[in-house]
């Protein structure tokens, strides 16, 4: 379904004229532009003329192979927004007169975040946007728009990565995924290249088109609640993970350990002090023993969930059973060095349910992951690390076979920008947790991040009419 705001801007936006040029030109009607006949975005010209996006450099001409200026580019973008923009004004660049047509949109763009200028006090007003700009800008303004971007192909390893910035090399990939941009060859995307007229007519077209589009469950982020919704349930217990499938998550997360019987059981920390009425190391209590105690107990806190006391450790088997019932994908997280025999019991209690081919195995302990890789060559792995170093990304890429899909999830707290372009040169999709508020959440899905994993945050949250 489309979202309600989406509609209600639809209507606003058809309605309102959008000129991309430097002084205002009268509107002519795409059908009287001798320049753009046969030319390679001239369905896209059209449509852009016919939903008053565009308007055209003289009254017969649209010039598709002209550049488009920074000034041009943020003036549709306010235009596009449909707020009143008069009201803004800003000091902050020098070369941005007061009294310059573009003068109000350049502050609605700084004061929304859009715009942060090419240097100090400068925005550079009459310089061509180059392709990474743009798509740096339209995904800032997908944000600003709280509009998540579909996720309609694969991500595609562009030759000329390296000549991106670091700032813009997230977007590139972002927009290309969403099927807004693509490269100028096929295997490049001409990062610092002008952006013409035609692109960004094409651009602001198949943006607008996803916005009126309904996404289906494919193209969206992968949401992964934490150790199941622990927001109203003992965390790790078959309880939560009930909630879990009613608060709509197809993704879920957990922690397994093994007891001194070795019995595969969920649970976070290595001792059960924090969430039981008990205390000592999960390694020193047999199952039956660990049957004595109540898992009901909030984090570091004698009071109990409400309606949930008496609640038992649930088994990795359990766990399992549930997910396959209820067509779950879990991200099964081997909470602690494990020896071979171990690992097998785990992948082996997956397959016995049909569910090796539809599971994540992630861990901070890499020869945990190599593990894993000896029983099944295919299986996708995620190697979780607090900071992505260089020993992180080496890890990674050890883990590769040509055959299994890696991830590297990421702490959202210590990952950088320039962190998310080194993975994204060398080719290796990432992740992020654990995230709990809504903004930085969508921010996330408006990038490169394979999935986001959260305590509180529901697929209903992110896509609310879906």
């Amino acid at each position: 379904m489309i979202h309600k705001r989406i509609k209600q801007w639809i209507a606003g936006a058809l309605a309102a004229a959008m000129v991309f040029t430097v002084c205002p030109q009268q509107r002519a009607q795409a059908a009287k532009f001798t320049d753009v006949s046969g030319h390679w975005a001239e369905a896209y010209i059209n449509q852009a003329v016919d939903l008053d996006l565009f308007s055209g450099t003289t009254p017969t001409t649209f010039s598709p192979n002209a550049v488009m200026t920074r000034a041009m580019f943020v003036t549709v973008l306010a235009k596009y927004s449909k707020e009143d923009i008069s009201q803004y004004t800003t000091t902050q660049f020098q070369d941005v007169p007061a009294n310059a047509w573009y003068a109000h949109a350049v502050a609605w763009a700084y004061s929304g975040g859009l715009v942060s200028g090419t240097a100090p006090n400068q925005f550079s007003p009459n310089s061509a946007i180059t392709r990474e700009q743009m798509a740096s800008l339209i995904v800032r303004f997908a944000n600003y728009q709280r509009f998540v971007l579909p996720r309609t192909r694969s991500t595609k390893i562009f030759s000329d990565r390296n000549q991106t910035a670091d700032y813009a090399l997230d977007a590139v990939y972002t927009l290309y995924r969403s099927g807004i941009m693509s490269g100028t060859a096929s295997a490049t995307f001409s990062p610092k290249g002008n952006a013409t007229r035609a692109q960004c007519a094409v651009v602001f077209c198949l943006y607008h088109d996803a916005q009126t589009d309904a996404e289906t469950a494919e193209q969206q982020i992968c949401l992964v609640n934490h150790r199941g919704y622990s927001l109203e349930a003992p965390e790790n217990t078959m309880s939560a993970y009930a909630l879990s499938v009613r608060k709509g998550y197809r993704y879920v997360e957990t922690d397994v350990q093994f007891t001194k019987d070795n019995v595969p059981v969920l649970i976070h920390d290595t001792t059960i002090d924090r969430t039981s009425n008990g205390t000592g190391n999960v390694a020193d209590f047999t199952y039956g023993q660990l049957q004595n105690y109540d898992f009901s107990y909030k984090s570091n806190s004698s009071e109990r969930w409400a309606g949930y006391e008496g609640t038992k450790i649930a088994t990795f088997e359990e766990f399992i059973a549930f997910c396959s019932r209820n067509h779950l994908h879990p991200y099964i997280e081997m909470k602690i060095p494990m020896t071979q025999s171990q690992v097998r019991t785990l992948f082996e209690l997956t397959k016995q349910y049909n569910m090796q081919d539809d599971v994540t195995w992630i861990s901070f302990y890499v020869n945990d992951l190599l593990h894993l890789r000896d029983y099944d060559d295919s299986a996708p792995l995620c190697l979780l690390a607090n900071k992505v170093d260089s020993n992180a990304v080496k890890n990674a890429q050890l883990l590769k076979n040509g055959k299994n899909s890696i991830t590297l999830g990421a702490n959202s707290r210590y990952l950088t920008v320039a962190q998310r372009a080194t993975l994204l040169r060398g080719n290796i999709p990432w992740c992020v947790w654990t995230i709990d508020s809504l903004s930085p959440v969508m921010e996330y899905a408006n990038s490169s991040a394979e999935a986001v994993t959260t305590d509180n945050i529901t697929p209903s949250d992110v896509y609310p009419d879906d």
